[in-house]
This record gives C-alpha cells, structure tokens and sequence, in this order.
C-alpha cells in the first residue's frame, strides 16, 4: 500500500475495519499486527476483531486442511454419502 509514504492506497485501505479469526492465532497474528502497526504508524491497523468459535474432530483437534482431518464442502454440495465421507477421512493421509 505504499508505507511508509503516505499514498491513496495507504489513505484507503488503513486502518481496516474488520477482523474475523479463531482465538488460536489471536497472539501469534493478530497481536504481532497490533504491535507492528502502532510501532510503524501509530495507528491501531483494525477497527474491530472478531473471534468465532474453533470447528473440532472426533479427537478434540482443530479441523484443518494441513491436518487433512476436514470434510471438503464440494464433496457435501455434490451429494456425497455418509459412508464415503467416512472412507475419505479414514484413508487421509495428512492424519497425525
């Protein structure tokens, strides 16, 4: 956007409005925003932070497609069973 000069996209575009995120990356993101924006601005890069609830597997663990433990929602739109749903996840193999 131009920083550190001061151009329309910089005029525009900072501070932003929003945020939406998960509380498990709220100090190892959202925080190092906060703490680079003032330093070098300021100025606050976000007028608002949501944090919305985190979506869980079987396990307890955070769904994640690195983890490979999510459900596509292609596969849901096209109609896909249960029962191959199941077998997916079953024979992923980003599984830790």
């Amino acid at each position: 956007m131009g920083w550190p000069y001061e151009t329309n996209d910089l005029q525009q575009f900072f501070p932003g409005h929003l945020l939406e995120t998960g509380h498990d990356i709220l100090f190892f993101w959202v925080a190092r925003m906060v703490f680079m924006s003032q330093e070098l601005t300021g100025k606050l890069p976000l007028k608002d932070v949501y944090l919305h609830a985190l979506v869980r597997d079987a396990h307890g663990r955070k769904m994640s497609k690195s983890l490979g433990n999510i459900i596509d929602p292609l596969d849901v739109i096209r109609g896909c069973t249960l029962a191959a749903l199941n077998l997916k996840m079953a024979t992923s193999t980003r599984r830790s």
